[in-house]
């Protein structure tokens, strides 16, 4: 069984992601937040300092976001495999995406 990545709203257009966010839990989180955003809900910040491992498909999903709600959508506390992946990808310029404080 899979670890399912979880996703919560919070006021003020904010999302936090906890767990997996890969290719087996991608579509689902992409559903999730349709119906949030037909519902009225905004998204302006997505905070992953609950995410424990990401992946290609975690990446092209919040591209996807990026895409639907506009350049000003941050990124934050992204793990430093998703930084890594996005560099890669050439796709870190695309994305406000930081990485999570070091202690």
């Amino acid at each position: 069984m899979t670890e399912e990545c979880t996703l919560e709203l919070t006021p003020g257009g904010q999302a936090r992601l906890g767990g997996l966010l890969t290719f087996e839990t991608s579509t689902r989180l992409y559903h999730e937040m349709e119906k949030a955003l037909h519902a009225g809900n905004q998204l302006e910040q997505i905070d992953l300092s609950g995410v424990t491992e990401a992946d290609s498909a975690g990446l092209a999903l919040l591209l996807e976001w990026q895409a639907i709600t506009g350049a000003s959508l941050l990124v934050s506390n992204a793990p430093e495999s998703l930084i890594r992946l996005a560099e890669l990808c050439e796709a870190d310029d695309f994305l406000n995406l930081s990485g999570r404080n070091e202690a």
